[in-house]
């Protein structure tokens, strides 16, 4: 007779402690000291290592980045990474405006996290994720977070505009040739010479990218750039009003609307142009001189239709978009790194002449029409794959649900 043994499971001889992780930010223009960086990582060392149930995890903590976006915060995105590697199981922060402004990526964190089982604790609001009457509170306070981020923009935004105005803002960033002193543009003595050069060379009939060889064979680098200098670099500085000790302020603008976005301003803002704000480095004769030859050599042209290929032919080589150009009466494709200078040597790619580009297409087009049902099942099932695993928001099955729809009704065009 077979004897039947019982095994009893052991027990833990200790109960499993919730790895706790902190999350913390401060804003460059903050001034209250209390909450810097160095004394928010000290204190969450020490909150969380005084809770007996509680282990350290880890502490996150980005530092003068801005809360209206989640897409820049290293140390956020480490900390998604980590929780799902299985290596948290709470969170703990300030506030939801110190964890984000926006609303949409604060409630799908909260959400995509409860899906880990990870709960999350806003100290300020006295918000705990694990207990879901919280989430609609959560949603209020996220609107209240954003808007005030709306708000602290639009301040920036109108001081800004204010120094622009009366010729009191204070450049970020120095162009090449000069320093940044306490605000104040300062002739970098070095750099200048390279200007003068720049002028004198372009003055004397010399065209933009062989100006450029001649400084990459020298060794000289942009200010702010790693790459070499491109025929793009050089008429930058041709053309800056800078140089001659002028400023045109408000050259790009950041949209009113969130999310914010930077664009070259074209006429949509205001423009404000101060004279003699910072010393030249060029006299104004020759700096009109340079731009009466660039009006020559280079006349304005009728900007043409954008090209249907136009942003679809990537380079495998180096990445960069390609770029249709015209040669002896014949239009080819090339990769933007082309024709640049010393930079032909970053890109080994070949120029594409346009007809068999279009041929190419055509023969893509007809192989995706006579298989278009082998490739689109494959598609279909791996959507459904997804689907099977997205045991998440109802927003996310019905966006799966919606997409092998369409995709089963390419089958039949």
């Amino acid at each position: 007779m077979a004897t039947v043994k019982t095994l009893i499971p052991k027990k833990e001889t200790e109960e499993k402690r919730i790895r706790v992780a902190a999350y913390c930010r401060v804003s460059t223009d903050s001034a209250d000291q209390k909450d810097s960086f160095d004394a928010q990582v000290e204190y969450y060392t020490s909150y969380i290592g005084e809770n007996p149930d509680w282990t350290l995890a880890d502490i996150y903590a980005d530092q003068g980045i801005t809360g209206t976006s989640m897409t820049n915060r290293d140390e956020f995105n480490r900390m998604i990474a980590d929780c799902r590697r299985g290596k948290i199981d709470r969170i703990i922060t300030k506030s939801v405006s110190r964890f984000a402004r926006n609303t949409v990526d604060c409630l799908d964190t909260v959400r995509q996290l409860s899906e880990f089982g990870i709960s999350i604790l806003f100290q300020k609001e006295q918000i705990d994720t694990s207990k879901m009457s919280s989430e609609f509170l959560l949603a209020l306070t996220g609107v209240q977070a954003q808007d005030e981020s709306v708000s602290i923009s639009g301040n920036m935004r109108w001081s800004y505009e204010k120094r622009m105005k009366s010729g009191d803002f204070i450049t970020c960033r120095a162009p090449y040739g000069y320093d940044l002193v306490n605000g104040t543009l300062v002739i970098n003595e070095t750099e200048a010479q390279v200007v003068k050069e720049i002028f004198e060379m372009f003055l004397l009939g010399i065209s933009k990218p062989n100006i450029a060889k001649y400084l990459n064979s020298h060794g000289i680098l942009p200010k702010h750039e790693k790459v070499p200098w491109s025929a793009v670099t050089v008429g930058y500085i041709l053309r800056n009003e800078r140089y001659i000790g002028d400023a045109l302020l408000q050259k790009k603008f950041t949209t009113d609307t969130f999310p914010y976005v930077k664009r070259r301003n074209n006429g949509e803002r205001r423009m404000y142009y101060v004279e003699n704000s910072h010393p030249p480095i060029i006299s104004r004769e020759k700096f009109e001189a340079a731009k009466e030859v660039q009006r020559q050599r280079y006349p304005l042209k009728r900007k043409r239709p954008k090209h249907g290929l136009t942003g679809l032919l990537i380079c495998q080589d180096c990445g960069k978009s390609f770029r249709r150009i015209q040669m002896n009466n014949k239009w080819y494709w090339r990769c933007a790194n082309k024709g640049r200078g010393e930079t032909d040597s970053n890109c080994h790619s070949i120029y594409l002449l346009e007809d068999d580009v279009c041929a190419a297409l055509i023969r893509m087009i007809n192989i995706l029409r006579d298989n278009n049902e082998k490739i689109l099942q494959k598609a279909i099932h791996s959507l459904e794959l997804l689907q099977a695993k997205a045991t998440g928001t109802q927003y996310k099955v019905y966006e799966i649900d919606k997409m092998i729809a369409e995709t089963k009704n390419q089958i039949h065009l």
